[in-house]
């Protein structure tokens, strides 16, 4: 009995653990099932407007639309014998997607899907004639942006003109005003004025009457070329049919003759590029060596600067040596013929040194005594001749 409950209870969990299993799996199925129909909606969305846009521009036009039907599709469900262990799994873990369809089975069963599409050619027809609105709608809008470009240039270069013009004209009528003034009244004198503006108004009418001949010949040119443009296109529809065959083959020779053009061009640019290419990496090793050529030179200005430094040094250097080795020469000689004198002769001329040095000092006593004998006779004298 305890067995029979422990392998109920085992077969009833790894039932359980099943169907969380089955549904984890059913989920992910819905989401990318859910996925798969918002793309295909917004693929439809998108031809949808495409055809609301053509069934607007063709109202008037009956569009044929084949309905297609199929056939329901019924299915059963296959069934075990009872009390097997496949209808106890069956009974306790069914899964939602097996619910799911079951019941879209029925609802096919039930009823049939009917729906009306296009078909391929149909939709290939009004996606091609889109396209061409669209780029004959383009090319309308391209034309008139450009016309009105050219009008708004046009307008633009007309604007400039006459503000150059008006600018001008302002000038000139002030260096007019200045020179009308009179001098002595400071007033101004108004038939200048009058006759500024009377030339003004003269070239005004010449150029009018200018522009009004360029117009009218140009319009002329418009019209022989209108002329020339109709008869061209007359002459073009009696052309015949071998014309245009011609047209043809020569138009596919032109167009091989391009392709040719095309690849030898592709070569070139090849051989272009690879020559840039080798041109940048001489250029950079060109750059490289001016880089070290400058270097060098540099080096080698610096390197005669010192050699000439140390050139100029090794001569003076060279003089004094000279200059030294004659002094050196002459003190040698000088040392050579050096001859000490005699030490009588040093006590004579000692000697006699002495007694003049003393008969220095008693002539300098009497000089003394003879300058103050005379001071003294010089007083007596001034005051012997103040007294008289």
């Amino acid at each position: 009995m305890a067995e029979a409950r422990s392998s109920f209870s085992g077969s009833s969990s790894a039932e359980h653990l099943a169907g969380v299993a089955n549904e984890e799996a059913d989920d992910v199925e819905l989401h990318q099932r859910l996925e798969k129909i918002e793309r295909e909606i917004i693929d439809l969305t998108f031809e949808n407007n495409i055809f609301e846009l053509n069934l607007e521009r063709k109202k008037s036009e009956p569009i044929t639309v084949p309905a297609t039907t199929t056939a329901a599709v019924s299915s059963s469900q296959a069934t075990t014998p009872t009390g097997s262990s496949q209808d106890l799994t069956a009974a306790g873990g069914t899964s939602r997607s097996d619910r799911f369809a079951r019941k879209r089975s029925k609802s096919r069963s039930t009823q049939g899907d009917f729906r009306i599409q296009l078909t391929l050619e149909q939709k290939l027809d009004i996606i091609t004639t889109e396209y061409e609105q669209m780029r004959n709608e383009k090319n309308r809008r391209e034309a008139a942006s450009e016309k009105k470009i050219d009008q708004l240039e046009s307008d633009a270069e007309w604007i400039d003109i006459e503000i150059k013009d008006f600018e001008s004209a302002i000038v000139e009528f002030l260096k007019t005003k200045e020179s009308s003034i009179d001098k002595r009244t400071h007033k101004i004198i108004g038939e200048k004025i009058d006759r500024y503006f009377n030339e003004r108004i003269k070239a005004r009418e010449s150029l009018i009457n200018k522009l009004r001949d360029r117009s009218s010949g140009l319009k002329r040119q418009i019209v022989r070329l209108e002329t020339q443009l109709r008869q061209k296109e007359e002459m073009g529809e009696t052309l015949h049919e071998v014309d245009f065959n011609q047209l043809k083959i020569e138009n596919k020779q032109y167009l091989d003759k391009i392709d040719e053009k095309n690849v030898e061009l592709i070569l070139l640019k090849r051989q272009v590029g690879k020559a840039t290419q080798s041109l940048n990496r001489y250029k950079d090793d060109l750059n490289k060596q001016i880089k070290d050529l400058i270097d060098i030179e540099q080096r080698i200005g610096k390197q005669s600067s010192l050699y000439t430094r140390a050139e100029q040094e090794m001569i003076d250097a060279t003089y004094e040596q000279s200059r030294a080795a004659k002094v050196h020469h002459h003190l040698a000689e000088q040392t050579e013929d050096y001859q000490v004198p005699e030490v009588l002769d040093y006590v004579k001329k000692k000697a006699l040194l002495y007694n003049l040095e003393r008969d220095c000092e008693v002539w300098a006593r009497k000089v003394e005594i003879a300058s103050n004998n005379l001071n003294f006779i010089g007083i007596h004298w001034s005051v012997t001749y103040l007294i008289e």
